[in-house]
């Protein structure tokens, strides 16, 4: 019946009875018609599963007899037949040769289907492979990276946090290429899609790719400088973060890094990124050359002073708000049509906008805007080279002008910390008390000799512990989150391997794998 049935539903059903009522015909049944399983439709094929994972949990010798039809389903053309396939094999079995037919049947899973729940439910399920058989999935890592052309910053997300615990030795290098050209891409698309997840993306990335150079140090100076060409964009903050921390772990990186950075300090826009760099500027230039370039970098940015808005371009800008406040102006006007007949036309005007000619350096617009921390973060930065630079060899008429340089920079910083109306009013007796602090290090040679050390090493030594307290974090987190051995000492082992081969049923056993683990 069950042959020449030809409505789907009814021969399910009628396999469904042949199993309850004479287990070992269905079993038979299956094996004449191995081959045409895939033909009698994804309710059988599921049913099918279903009956064996029931069959060989009852009876576990069962497995060997089953092996064939799960590893046809897994190359089925239903998703939800390879899916339950790929399933029911690792409920089965942990040998090798199971796990890693089911992982490349859940990674082609997760590079053909659009369903982002689905991407999300296969990914949980190599998640769970992932803590029991990292090995095998180490090999597949390349084809789950694939999934990150995902839309969905949730997918790539998990996908992110499923390949970083894959990474390797062998496999960085091809991992970081791979996150490095996905950084890019975020630039380059213009798509809607792109966009809606395009920062939010971007910034996965760069995580992900800062947890590769702390794991793997061969990678840092390989990733350091293609990110920070993101400095300027929405992700700058993570990128001066990841060169903080580079710098302070890899010192033989430092003189390509601090190069970098000071070449493209004039392109970064956000004042919190500005501060991190000038910290960094200010603790780790260590020779004469990295300590003029960055000195004259920042103070040509800085411009002189005073730092406040003049007049004229007071006015100008007001102006410009008071245009771009009217919005449109709608204009209704009478015309003639080409048959004579009128009608009414309305047009609406928009202002030229116009052209923009303020050459003025991100950094000294930022301290005008009314920043009176980013205006302590300088004085302190340009402190920190004065008091070096006597020590890297630099000439004492050099030492001397950039020590003029930085106390002038100080007195317009303070002075537009007064006269200056801001949100971070607040901050200015500690502005003015730090930047005191700053120009008596420069002026009083006492206060000089007291304060040197500490203003020079201090901020390194706490960073670094900083550093240490973290990795030590990570370290503990990692180490609680392993997975503890459930076998017990005096656990029963079964010797399947000394039966006979009529009492094993079959040739092929999957339970192989999971007995020499217990051994």
């Amino acid at each position: 019946f069950i042959n020449a049935e030809t409505d789907i539903g009814a021969r399910r059903n009628a396999f469904l009875m042949l199993y309850h009522e004479s287990e070992d015909l269905a079993i038979q049944f299956l094996a004449r018609n191995l081959d045409d399983v895939s033909k009698f439709g994804d309710g059988f094929a599921l049913l099918v599963l279903d009956l064996t994972r029931k069959a060989c949990r009852r009876d576990p010798n069962q497995k060997s007899r089953f092996v064939r039809v799960l590893f046809q389903m897994l190359s089925s053309n239903s998703a939800a037949v390879s899916y339950e396939a790929a399933w029911t094999l690792i409920s089965l079995s942990n040998s090798p040769t199971a796990v890693r037919a089911a992982a490349v049947t859940y990674t082609n899973l997760l590079n053909s289907q659009n369903d982002n729940n689905v991407m999300m439910i296969v990914l949980e399920r190599l998640e769970q492979l992932k803590k029991k058989h990292s090995k095998i999935l180490q090999e597949l890592l390349m084809d789950i990276l694939r999934a990150l052309s995902s839309p969905n910053p949730d997918i790539c997300k998990k996908v992110l946090d499923v390949a970083m615990a894959l990474v390797t030795n062998k496999n960085v290098a091809d991992v970081v290429t791979t996150l490095k050209r996905e950084v890019a891409k975020t630039t380059q698309e213009s798509s809607d899609s792109s966009e809606d997840k395009g920062k939010v993306y971007r910034n996965m990335l760069i995580q992900a790719i800062h947890g590769c150079a702390v794991r793997f140090p061969d990678v840092a100076e390989s990733v350091v400088h293609t990110l920070m060409d993101f400095l300027s964009s929405d992700g700058g903050m993570q990128v001066i973060i990841f060169v903080r921390a580079i710098v302070e772990r890899y010192p033989a990186l430092r003189p390509a890094i601090l190069t970098k950075l000071i070449n493209t300090l004039d392109e970064v826009t956000n004042n919190n990124v500005m501060c991190v760099c000038l910290w960094i500027l200010g603790e780790y230039c260590e020779t004469s050359e990295t300590v003029k370039d960055a000195f004259d970098s920042v103070t040509e940015q800085l411009g002189e002073a005073p730092y406040v808005v003049q007049a004229d371009d007071k006015k100008a800008q007001e102006k410009a708000a008071a245009e771009a406040a009217k919005g449109p102006k709608m204009v209704t006007k009478n015309v003639v049509l080409a048959d004579g007949t009128y009608a009414t036309q309305t047009i609406y005007s928009e202002a030229k906008t116009p052209a923009v000619t303020d050459k003025t350096p991100h950094l000294r617009k930022m301290i005008i805007a009314g920043d009176i921390f980013l205006g302590a973060i300088i004085s302190s930065s340009l402190t920190k080279m004065c008091l070096r630079a006597p020590d890297v060899n630099l000439d004492p008429v050099s030492v001397k002008e950039m020590t003029v340089k930085s106390l002038l920079a100080m007195c317009g910083i303070v002075k537009m910390a007064e006269v200056t109306v801001s949100a971070q009013k607040s901050s200015l007796a500690d502005c003015s008390e730090r930047v005191t602090l700053c120009c008596r290090a420069l002026l009083d040679p006492k206060a000089s000799a007291l304060l040197k050390k500490t203003l020079l090493s201090e901020g390194k030594s706490s960073f670094a512990a900083f550093l240490k307290h973290i990795q030590e974090k990570e370290n503990k987190e990692k180490e609680s989150r392993e997975d503890v051995i459930t076998s017990q000492a005096d656990d029963l082992i079964h010797f399947r391997q000394l039966r006979s081969l009529t009492a094993q049923g079959g040739d092929l056993d999957l339970d192989d794998g999971s007995d020499l683990a217990r051994a």
